[in-house]
């Protein structure tokens, strides 16, 4: 009776195999698939399934079990199919909705048992799994939800020629206008993991030899347009194809299409797309382009996919055609300003055959970048110590703009491309303010005899900058007076003298401003005006010409800090206008090794030529010589001794060019002293590593960096970790430049990571960065215990040690036990040291054979290692005769 039983059994067994296979074979259905999703709101998503099978499969799928990636899953029902009779083929599509309980990041994914059979780049493809994958991040960073990417040209089913070229495209917009890339990935099988490659998957252009078509595959990581150079084996492929959302830079989300195509021994030939170069326009024109394929045998139909016909607002228009061998159309749009981006707008325009045995297309990419137009009328006039700048608006497709101004120091020649132009910055023009309204007035420490050009663009609401306008130039009239000189008299902090010089306005409209005429003179500290005081009133006089225009400012603290002033002048009592203020020059240095970095600050409204640089020589005697000049406000002065006392002043060379002003106009910084101090590490040592397991020492030696990079190293810091990950500590200091190595021992190891550094010359003892970090490891641990020892007294083998000597082992846990499995001896002490009593009676054991268990922990790099063994001792007490 149990041997019919089994032999039922196992019928049975061989029967569910046979329906399974069948079954299997039935099911060759999978052939591509997608998973995207809808924000609803808060944290709910609706989620579209989309796969593309066989119509005569057995295996069909009115519904789909999808994973949430929270832990949760749902059977989702189908709920649309498109057929495809020509081909065999449908699109099935299932939508779900779901709600998460928070924020976080989740991998949507849906398995299904079978892919279609006879993938040439997939063994066994029948068997294996197919699955589709999409990766959700819910982020209160991110705004509003997410929406994935939209894919408008699902691949069911694509064919490519034997040796030709086929392209492809997703034609997959974002409706949140996120950024997007494209990269080729492997398809995924059972548990959504990518497949084992190469054993299961292959990419479809490996070599027909290692199981792929051959050719080349590659994909634009921009456009995502796809092409596969001359498939050289006829078949049918799969690949992927994830599509990953960028927000401000950081990856928000990804699509993952699996896609199958057929290679096939094509007699027709693909339509080809009339190329057009790709345009620029301004937003509120009207961009009108045709486009026009041709075939040789058949019917055409065009269309056109992309984000720009799915605009929230505005969408372009395409008129899509289906016609003869020749089929001309056009796309139609005109952006507003709100439209206007960095980027260009980017649509494909798709070609189709209508070939009744394989459908070839052609594709061409097109982008259209839509640009804020350039302000017009920009006018510019000086008035008073200001410039008055006003310009045309940008009119009714642009109404809610701001504009930004910017100024540059004489006239500039430059490109005005609007499609290829850079920023205005990157001109050199300098922003000086925005405004929503056409005027704007620049009193922004403006000079007589200097030309101011400027620029204006517009902005949208997403600040996107339009196109620079025309320069417009002028200069200011000579009608308020002008500094020209602040110079540090004398240096001292509390003593301190400033020397003010300034010129009387020979354009003046005396007939408007009559005298008498006397000017009041404004001291702030610092480089700017900032709570300026008066500190002085000239004399008065109908003559402006013969009023005083100089003034020695004294009692000052010219030491620590510059000061700013500014000249107001008046006539018959009332305020004409004010000078722009100017600041002396501020002379300060940073000590280094054997040189001082001298660098000054100074505010002024004329223009420095260049800077002489004076050096006190020798130090103390008030003698300054001139070293050299330069047209920075920045130098150098080497071959210094460390730790000695420099001192230094600088005076600046320049001019207004405009006459009736001095010329050149020349100032001096305050005196300033500094020591050179080595504040430079030297550059790290290159170390080395060996070891001797058998002396258990460790060397380690390193470059001397005085021979290539440094000349002042003294010595030499090591540093030191017994395990790898550890942190480094000091380990030991090495006085002398010349010795370059060290010998680490007695430790019981020679495992462990080290780094040097070099120190230089006291007193400044810089360390350098650390050197390379070296490593070694142990050999392996050595313990080895003996089989028999004799606890009898006489001084032989009285104890039970382990064979020495052994190495690399900090510790042990040994349990000795009798044949009854007693305990009669435990210790952690690697010598073991055991006498042959008894743990508990304290008494000797009796003879026979013992059991131990012992687990040594070997030192290695990676860290305690424990190593477990057991074995037998015979114990014998009694003495030998």
């Amino acid at each position: 009776m149990y041997r019919l039983e089994l032999k039922l059994k196992k019928k049975l067994v061989i029967l569910l195999i046979l329906l399974v296979a069948g079954l299997n074979l039935n099911a060759t259905h999978n052939r591509s698939g997608s998973i995207t999703y809808r924000h609803i709101s808060g944290n709910t998503y609706e989620f579209t399934v989309k796969t593309c099978t066989e119509s005569a499969s057995d295996a069909d799928r009115p519904s789909l079990e999808v994973k949430w990636g929270d832990g949760t899953l749902d059977t989702i029902p189908r709920v649309d199919i498109i057929e495809n009779q020509t081909y065999l083929v449908q699109e099935n599509f299932y939508i779900g909705i779901h709600t998460y309980t928070g924020p976080g990041s989740f991998i949507i994914s849906v398995e299904d048992p079978n892919r279609n059979a006879g993938v040439i780049n997939i063994s066994n493809s029948v068997n294996q799994v197919f699955c589709i994958q999409t990766e959700l991040i819910i982020s209160p960073f991110l705004g509003p939800g997410n929406n994935s990417v939209v894919i408008e040209n699902c691949p069911c089913p694509e064919f490519a020629c034997l040796n030709e070229t086929y392209c492809y495209n997703l034609s997959v917009f974002d409706p949140d206008e996120d950024s997007l890339s494209y990269e080729i990935v492997p398809c995924r099988g059972e548990n959504c993991l990518e497949m084992n490659i190469p054993n299961v998957f292959r990419f479809p252009d490996t070599p027909i030899n290692q199981g792929g078509g051959g050719g080349s595959m590659s994909i634009d990581p921009i456009s995502g347009t796809l092409c596969w150079i001359g498939p050289g084996l006829l078949g049918e492929y799969n690949v992927a194809i994830k599509v990953s959302e960028y927000r401000n830079g950081i990856y928000i989300g990804s699509v993952v299409q699996d896609m199958q195509l057929t290679v096939k021994d094509c007699i027709n030939e693909s339509p080809e797309i009339v190329e057009k170069p790709d345009t620029c326009i301004f937003a509120g024109d009207n961009a009108f382009l045709t486009f026009t394929a041709t075939d040789s045998e058949d019917s055409i139909y065009l269309f056109a996919t992309g984000s720009i016909f799915n605009l929230n607002s505005n969408p372009a228009f395409f008129n899509d055609v289906l016609g003869g061998q020749t089929v001309t159309s056009f796309f139609s749009w005109t952006p507003n300003c709100d439209q206007a981006s960095q980027t260009s707008y980017t649509f494909i325009v798709h070609a189709e055959d209508q070939n009744t045995d394989v459908q070839l297309s052609d594709l061409l990419t097109y982008q259209i970048k839509v640009n804020i137009p350039p302000v017009q009328n920009v006018d510019v006039h000086p008035l008073g110590g200001s410039v008055s700048i006003s310009w045309s608006p940008l009119g009714l497709n642009c109404p809610d703009i701001t504009y930004n101004v910017y100024r540059y120091t004489d006239s500039l020649l430059f490109e005005n491309e609007c499609c290829d132009q850079g920023l205005a910055s990157s001109l050199g023009y300098q922003f000086i303010g925005s405004t929503a309204d056409t005027f704007f007035l620049d009193s922004d420490n403006l000079s007589v005899g200097v030309e101011y050009c400027y620029m204006i663009t517009a902005l949208n609401n997403s600040g996107i900058e339009g196109c620079l306008s025309t320069q417009a130039c002028t200069s200011l009239m000579f009608e308020v007076p002008v500094m020209t000189n602040v110079s540090v008299f004398e240096t001292n902090s509390s003593t301190g003298k400033d020397s003010i010089y300034w010129s009387w306005p020979k354009e003046l409209n005396m007939v408007n401003f009559p005298g008498p005429y006397y000017y009041e003179l404004f001291r702030s500290d610092g480089l700017i005006e900032n709570n300026p005081i008066l500190i002085h009133t000239s004399n008065t006089n109908p003559d402006i010409s013969l009023v005083d225009t100089f003034y020695y400012d004294i009692d000052l603290n010219t030491f620590d800090q510059p000061h700013a002033y500014s000249v107001h002048l008046f006539s018959d009592g009332s305020l004409v206008g004010e000078a722009t203020s100017a600041s002396s020059i501020y002379l300060n240095s940073t000590p280094n090794d054997n040189q001082l970095e001298l660098f000054w600050n100074v505010q002024v409204p004329w223009i420095n030529d260049y800077y002489r640089i004076y050096k006190e020589t020798p130090t103390g005697s008030g003698n300054f010589v001139l070293i050299d000049s330069t047209a920075t406000q920045f130098y150098i002065d080497t071959n210094l001794v460390n730790l000695s006392t420099y001192c230094y002043k600088v005076e600046s060379v320049g001019y207004y060019g405009e006459k009736g002003i001095r010329d050149p106009i020349l100032n001096w910084s305050q005196e300033h002293c500094n020591e050179p101090y080595d504040f430079t590490p030297p550059c790290p040592p290159a170390a080395n590593i060996t070891g001797d397991c058998e002396t258990e020492e460790t060397l380690i030696y390193w470059t001397n960096p005085n021979l290539t990079c440094a000349d002042d190293v003294v010595a030499y810091n090591l540093y030191f970790a017994p395990f790898e990950g550890d942190s480094l500590i000091f380990l030991t200091n090495v006085n002398s430049a010349l010795d370059t190595f060290y010998v680490h021992k007695d430790r019981g190891s020679i495992a462990g990571c080290y780094y040097v550094t070099a120190v230089d010359s006291f007193p400044y003892q810089n360390e350098s960065i650390p050197s390379n970090m070296v490593c070694i490891d142990n050999c392996d641990g050595y313990y080895e215990l003996p089989n028999v020892f004799t606890p009898n007294g006489n001084n032989i083998n009285d104890l039970f040690h382990p064979k020495l000597p052994y190495k690399f082992v900090e510790s042990i846990e040994i349990n000795i036990f009798n044949r009854y499995g007693e305990l009669v001896f435990t210790t952690t002490d690697p010598m073991i040291n055991w006498d042959g009593t008894h743990l508990i009676s304290g008494k000797k054991v009796v003879d026979g054979t013992y059991f131990y268990v012992c687990t040594a922990n070997i030192i290695k790099l990676a860290g305690i290692q424990p190593f477990t063994f057991q074995g037998s001792i015979s114990v014998f007490n009694s003495k030998l005769k």
